[in-house]
């Protein structure tokens, strides 16, 4: 049989067969809508649907909840509802229908249809063919003439031709083809609304466009036609020719200047810069290095360029640097076409004629920067590093630029781990290892605080640390050559390469002092970096004085360093970019020794010196001289004057100690010294006897490098630790040589050494920090807990003495006198376990929980009630007192997750303690996100209310403070976060009120009654009474009671049956004094006749009224005054029950 069939599906997979249909109005249909002036269609997907367009197609299914399913082609389908009595058609029966409904974002479309006859559909042919003249008239560059605005959003507006009314013509004004309206008038908050959803800001040319303007003088720009539809692209852009309108990138040469529209700021790492739309189906992407060369403009793009905002721009040559990005097109309608995605283009603003890029500029695509060029540079981490340590920046035309660590900021500008430092697990543990090594012993009894500071650091800081030139962030740069990877350039970012100075940095001279980078770091030493021209090597043993365990823990890449210049000579080949080559010592000693170096020349037999401890074995101590290189060995029967049973217990590596040289090996270079105490028993600090200039050598060197470690011992210093340390064992030294010089013989010995090391002990707390203020304005409970050392003190001295009178008569019964570190460790000891015994004894009586004085106080007393927020909060303040906000955020940190989500209060609590911390030792930054944060476990509106209150008592602690400088700082932030709030939370009375409040009480009554303007605008109007009356009554308090009365007699004309209203008022009065104001507001009530107003109050309500009349007249009033109360009680209830009775 042969006949013609029309395909409705192909279905996927090998071997399956088609979906064909003989029915023949369908292959009719099919045959007619292949010519422009069919009127009905059998759609498929790629059909281009309208809401009015007449279908045909045959009944699929009948769904009873529903109704029926009409099917198309490709397997397209629509709905009959049942209410347009869908349910009445016959399965697979043909029929014509008219498109109602539309919904176009899903795949496949949804559409509802309606029922129509075969004659209805074919009629519209007639009613069309009428209007197709005036559709072919409108040709490309003619003035259409006024248009009228139907519906907008962010990429068009559509509009219809004020005239022509055909059906088969559709017209739109692009985006990137209008121009703004010049109007006056303002925009309705709605229409403000609908814009903000849309993302029409006031750069948007359709910002002042509305829904029913009307559009002058229109041309047309491009016609398309499109199943038999006419679609018309017009533009109301008054301007020299037609603004471009292609269909192809490519139809764009290089050099072309655009007007294109900011569709958005991309803040990709590969591509970062803006999106802008050329023209209809047309996109465009301008690098963010095309953009500006002003590096302030390109960190905040989004700022500068507004979505929306018009650019002009040119096309750029592509080269195999810029790879083109996937176009970004806005969202498409009808208008645009089905075409594939095409490339976007790539634009530039710096290449456009007439800027001064264009003068070095080739072409239509930037060139490679050449020596002295001023560039702007991205910063670029992920590209790998040349050199390193480096900072890799990506310039204009695809180059990369790298700049030296000793470029970053000019020499006497730089700081330590510039780029920050990433730190894992391994590293962290490595490092408090070597820490803890390098540190002496007496700082074990704050190991535990430090474990817990390390811990929260871990906790609450990123990966890496914060650093001054982070990833994405643009900076002004020196072009200083070209670097040996090709396509690469050398640039600077020091101010003074920028204000012009080219010349590479002096060489170093033998014994200079210099600041290096560490480059890197081995088991064998460490390379540093002078300069981009000078590198060095420091020895393992010339890294510090002390025992370095982890050499790369201690110095990663990227620490700043101060050494000695030992040497310098020309770098080797193997140094890429290096002209000079030094060794470097970093010791510390060397750093601060002075005079000449003792060499081996300078040693005599029996001279003495000072010198540092390297190394502890069983069968002696190796000591090096100060101010040397030279070391030797004191046999273990010469370091102490008494038998050494162990060593260890007497010596470490790093003690200062005094030796005297008893045999030199000139030829091995081997010295013999001695420790012992008898050797130095005639001896003073001055070194009087003058025996050896060389001893006096090292006696002064040791005392420079003590008042050095005092001035200079600070936490910022580079080698604190390493000072800490030797200031620490020289003071135990010094002791232990002051006390030996004494006479053995003296009985009194043993008290004075007890005595010297009470001294020491107050010395120490003397110069130990303080607490930290923790009055920031919160109540912290007043916790200041004692320190182990202070409570050490209180019987340090009963202690010491106790245990020396023991000691000196075990030494009378013993025949020998032990020496002084056993003494000092008994007596530690014993202060120790007297310290365990009070503690115990404290534990078990309760006293403990009531008085908590340390860490793990505090955490027995969080595990057994971990709900309450008082103890919370004491906890932190413990820290506070130690000088430890890190610790006291982690404590707050960790009670939200160990209060019970129930207990909102409590945990509000210990956010507002949380924010008081930020507040007062935190920035702006930390306190927003600590704000952010609680705002997402609490109410929003009490964590603000929170806030302002904490910052109305800081601008009242500024203000009492006489001379305060903070006062306009505390004023602003004060200002700035109560309008925040009232903007935020405009529907909630008590935010205005507060707001209010805080006015009033700094005296700045104009801008409360502005407020007080605003605040009703913004709130509904039935908390308009409840807001009047409180400022009514903070006029009262803190403003004019005029003011005040005023506002309530409003407020009582108008709501004449709210008693409360009156009593609040009559109150006020009282409370200022007032009290003839109060009895007229009484008379006015009980008298409306006399005076003329009238309340409406029930006889329980007058009731209430006397009997608060009276009370008034009790305490302010006299017999007479309550007799004329009760008097005019009696004439009301008479009037009251004669007008009941009548």
């Amino acid at each position: 049989i042969e006949a013609e069939v029309v395909i409705l599906t192909i279905p996927n997979g090998a071997g399956s067969l088609p979906v064909v249909s003989l029915r023949p109005t369908l292959i009719n249909s099919i045959k007619m809508a292949s010519s422009d002036d069919s009127p009905v269609i059998c759609p498929s997907l790629k059909s281009n649907l309208f809401i009015g367009k007449y279908v045909c197609g045959y009944i699929t299914r009948i769904d009873e909840r529903f109704g029926a399913f009409v099917r198309f082609l490709d397997g397209l389908t629509g709905l009959i509802p049942k209410l347009k009595k869908g349910l009445n058609e016959n399965l697979f029966d043909t029929i014509f229908c008219k498109v109602t409904a539309l919904d176009i974002t899903s795949s496949p479309p949804k559409i509802l249809l309606k029922k129509v006859t075969e004659s209805e559909a074919y009629k519209s042919k007639k009613r069309t063919s009428s209007k197709n003249n005036s559709v072919d008239e409108i040709q490309v560059g003619d003035v259409v003439g006024d248009v009228k605005v139907v519906d907008i959003n962010f990429a068009r507006a559509k509009v219809y031709i004020v005239g022509n009314d055909s059906s088969k013509l559709r017209a739109r004004i692009h985006v990137t083809m209008a121009n703004s309206l010049e109007t006056t008038m303002k925009l309705s908050k709605k229409e403000k609304q609908f814009k903000e959803e849309h993302k029409i800001g006031k750069s948007h040319p359709f910002y002042n466009w509305k829904v029913g303007d009307i559009i002058p003088g229109v041309r047309c720009v491009s016609t398309d036609t499109r199943d038999g539809i006419a679609y018309v692209e017009l533009a109301n852009r008054v301007e020299s020719g037609l603004p471009a309108v292609v269909t192809e990138p490519s139809h764009l040469p290089p050099g072309s200047i655009l007007s294109a529209i900011v569709t958005s700021a991309s803040k990709s790492s590969t591509n970062h810069g803006l999106w802008v739309q050329v023209c209809p189906g047309v996109s465009g992407f301008i690098p963010a290095l095309e953009v500006s060369e002003d590096p302030d403009v390109l960190n905040d793009l989004a700022i500068k360029f507004k979505v929306g905002s018009r650019i002009t721009c040119c096309v750029m040559e592509q080269t195999g640097h810029n790879k083109l990005p996937v176009s970004h097109n806005l969202q498409k309608d009808d208008h645009d076409s089905s075409k594939d995605e095409h490339k976007a283009l790539f634009l530039s603003v710096l290449l456009l004629p007439g800027e001064e890029s264009d003068k070095k500029d080739s072409g239509f695509k930037p060139t490679k920067p050449q020596r002295s060029d001023i560039v702007i540079g991205r910063v670029n981490k992920k590209s790998i590093m040349q050199g390193p340590p480096s900072l890799m920046l990506s310039l204009r035309g695809g180059f990369i630029g790298r700049c030296c660590i000793t470029e970053l900021t000019d020499e006497n500008e730089w700081t330590n781990m510039p780029f920050g430092r990433v730190h894992d697990e391994k590293s962290k543990t490595q490092e408090r290892n070597t820490q803890q090594q390098v540190v002496s012993d007496s700082d074990a009894d704050h190991e535990n605080d430090d474990d817990k500071s390390l811990n929260s650091d871990d906790e609450n800081d990123s990966d890496e640390v914060q650093s001054d030139f982070p990833d994405g962030k643009y900076f002004r740069c020196r072009v200083l050559g070209n670097a040996k990877s090709k396509g690469t350039v050398e640039l600077s970012l020091r101010e003074s390469r920028l204000k012009g100075v080219m010349d590479n940095d002096a060489v170093p001279k033998v014994n200079d002092i210099a600041h290096a980078y560490v480059v890197s770091t081995t088991k064998k030493g460490c390379f540093v970096r002078l300069s981009r021209s000078v590198e060095g090597r420091v020895i393992l043993k010339e890294l510090s004085d002390d025992f370095v365990p982890n050499p790369s823990a201690m110095f990663p890449p990227g620490r700043l360093v101060v050494g000695k210049i030992k040497g310098v000579k020309d770098a080797p080949a193997t140094k890429k970019g290096a002209t000079s080559f030094v060794d470097f010592d970093m010791r510390e000693s060397v750093l601060l020794a002075t005079g000449d170096r003792v060499t081996m020349d300078d040693i005599k037999e029996f001279s003495k010196y000072t010198g540092v401890i390297t190394r502890v074995e069983s069968y002696g101590c190796f000591c090096r001289i100060d101010n040397s290189d030279i070391s030797g060995l004191a046999h273990v029967s010469e370091c102490s004057d008494s038998f050494v049973k162990n060593i260890h217990d007497l010596y470490n590596p790093g003690d200062l100690v005094k030796l005297v040289v008893i045999k030199i090996d000139k030829e091995q270079g081997r010295l013999g010294f001695s420790l012992k105490a008898s050797n130095f028993v005639d001896d003073d600090d001055s070194s009087s006897d003058g025996s050896d200039d060389d001893s006096n050598d090292g006696s002064s060197a040791i005392d420079a490098m003590e008042e050095d470690s005092d001035d200079d011992a600070s936490s910022d210093d580079e080698n604190f630790v390493t000072k800490m340390a030797a200031k620490m064992h020289a003071g135990e030294d010094e002791e232990d040589s002051e006390t030996e010089s004494e006479s053995e013989d003296d009985g009194e010995s043993s008290d004075s050494e007890s005595d010297d090391s009470d001294e020491e002990m107050e010395d120490n707390d003397a110069k130990a920090p303080h607490a930290m203020d923790t009055n920031v304005g919160f109540d912290w409970d007043g916790i200041q807990p004692k320190t182990s050392s202070q409570k050490g003190d209180e019987s340090s001295s009963d202690d010491d003495s106790s245990d020396s009178s023991d000691d000196g008569s075990d030494d009378e019964d013993t025949g020998f006198k032990s020496s002084h570190k056993a003494r000092k460790k008994a007596a530690a000891k014993k202060r120790e376990e007297e310290e365990i015994s009070r503690r115990e004894a404290a534990l078990a009586d309760g006293t403990a929980d009531q008085n908590p004085e340390t860490a793990a106080d505090f955490e027995r007393l969080v595990a057994g009630n971990p709900n309450s927020s008082e103890l919370w909060i004491k906890y932190m303040a413990f820290h506070l007192s130690l000088a430890d906000i890190d610790s006291a955020r982690n404590v707050a940190n960790r009670s939200f997750d160990r209060i019970e989500f129930r207990q909102e209060g409590e945990k509000l609590n210990v956010w507002t303690a949380l924010l008081t911390l930020e507040l007062k030792y935190g920035n702006e930054k930390s306190l927003q996100q600590t704000i952010d944060r609680a705002c997402q476990h609490n109410n929003p509106k009490q964590v603000y209310m929170r806030v302002c209150e904490l910052l109305d008592k800081e601008v009242d602690a500024a203000a009492s403070s006489i001379g305060s400088s903070d006062l306009d700082s505390a004023t602003s932030r004060a200002d700035a976060m109560f309008t925040k709030m009232c903007k935020k939370f405009k529907s909630k009375k008590s935010v205005w009120i507060a707001h209010f409040k805080y006015l009033f009480k700094g005296s700045r009554h104009d801008e409360a009654h502005k407020l007080l303007k605003r605040s009703l605008q913004s709130l509904p109007s039935y908390k308009h009474v409840e807001t009047m009356s409180k400022f009514a009554q903070l006029e009262f308090e803190l403003g004019s009671p005029e003011r005040g009365r005023t506002i309530y007699n409003g407020l009582l004309e108008k709501h004449p049956k709210r008693m409360d209203l009156l009593f609040v008022n009559i109150d006020k009065e009282v409370k200022i004094g007032d009290i003839s104001k109060a009895r007229a507001l009484f008379e006015i009530v009980v008298n409306p006749v006399a005076s003329g107003k009238k309340f409406n109050f029930s006889d329980k309500q007058m009731k209430s009224l006397f009997k608060k009349w009276y009370r008034v007249e009790e305490e302010h009033g006299d017999s007479n005054s309550q007799e004329r109360v009760k008097e005019e009680a009696r004439k009301f209830v008479a009037n009251s029950t004669a007008r009941k009775t009548s």
